[in-house]
């Protein structure tokens, strides 16, 4: 399901909405990991000591914050609602009422390689509804906002991990989804071809007969169609779904992709006997994954 942007109790409500020029993954992992959330969370000129998040329902979400003179604000809540990558729901209140007790919501949308973020502060009353403007909470969230995309800026949006022994690179890739959608998304045609390229390529078609001994053929050509391309294909050597694939290539080289679960993740790893450059195969194969990673994510929040 997509992230909604309705509001609720609009009366008491202070909505900030921002495009962050990062995948929502990144995003969303700058809210749940607290040693960077610690580091934008603050407004300017505040820090934070302590940062602690579970993201659970029921979890701690946690961020101190200090001024410049050295006051102290403790504010922390719990979790109600976590769907990674998409939503977040949880209370949060200072120590001595400042902040007043709200309940924050956080949505994550995704627009290409981009982010559009709504996040809903709503207060009990409206009398804490009037406080929370009285203390600068727009402003406030503002200058939050604009941390956050500095640290972004600094954060490298490939999430794709690269190694060479001898002629074999290997790609290690962490996917937000279950071990079935990927393997799904890597083995049928009508998903292959939304991803199975390099920038500025595209798949204009592609048939698979996932099985041992069966054949596939994958259509690669430039996105200008400027030439006409060439057919990366061969043979499934092994299959054992949905753990591990193992092709020869056409041109004898042998490819072998496993897909790791992790608590409801999935570890995709990539090794590929290389033909070209080191830098070009590892550019290439690193842009396929990430062009994969951008597709399971349409697929886990069309879910």
């Amino acid at each position: 399901m997509a992230a909604g942007n309705s509001v609720a109790a609009p009366e008491r409500t202070v909505v900030a909405t921002r495009v962050f020029d990062a995948p929502r993954e990144l995003v969303y992992e700058a809210w749940t990991d607290p040693q960077q959330l610690g580091q934008w969370f603050p407004p300017k000129d505040f820090t934070s000591p302590r940062c602690e998040v579970d993201p659970r329902p029921g979890g701690i979400f946690r961020c101190d914050m200090m001024g410049p003179d050295g006051a102290m604000f403790v504010g922390k809540g719990l979790f109600r609602e976590v769907v990674p990558n998409e939503r977040l729901v949880f209370t949060f209140a200072g120590e001595e009422a400042v902040p007043p007790p709200i309940i924050v919501t956080v949505l994550f949308e995704a627009q290409g390689n981009k982010t559009k973020l709504t996040m809903q502060q709503t207060a009990a009353t409206v009398a804490d509804y009037e406080d929370l403007l009285k203390l600068g909470v727009t402003e406030g969230t503002n200058q939050s906002f604009d941390k956050l995309d500095e640290l972004l800026a600094r954060t490298p949006t490939s999430r794709t991990a690269a190694s060479v022994a001898g002629r074999t690179l290997t790609l290690t890739r962490m996917f937000d989804a279950p071990r079935e959608l990927v393997w799904k998304a890597y083995t049928d045609p009508t998903h292959i071809v939304k991803w199975m390229f390099a920038n500025d390529w595209e798949s204009p078609f592609a048939e698979t007969d996932v099985r041992t001994g069966g054949a596939f053929r994958i259509g690669m050509r430039p996105a200008d169609h400027s030439e006409e391309g060439f057919s990366f294909s061969g043979t499934y050597r092994e299959v054992k779904k949905p753990e591990r694939i193992v092709q020869d290539l056409g041109d004898g080289r042998v490819m072998t992709t496993t897909f790791e679960d992790q608590k409801g993740r999935t570890k995709l790893t990539l090794s590929v006997e290389m033909s070209e450059s080191e830098e070009a195969e590892r550019t290439g194969w690193t842009q396929i994954l990430e062009h994969l990673a951008e597709h399971v994510a349409t697929l886990t929040s069309a879910r």
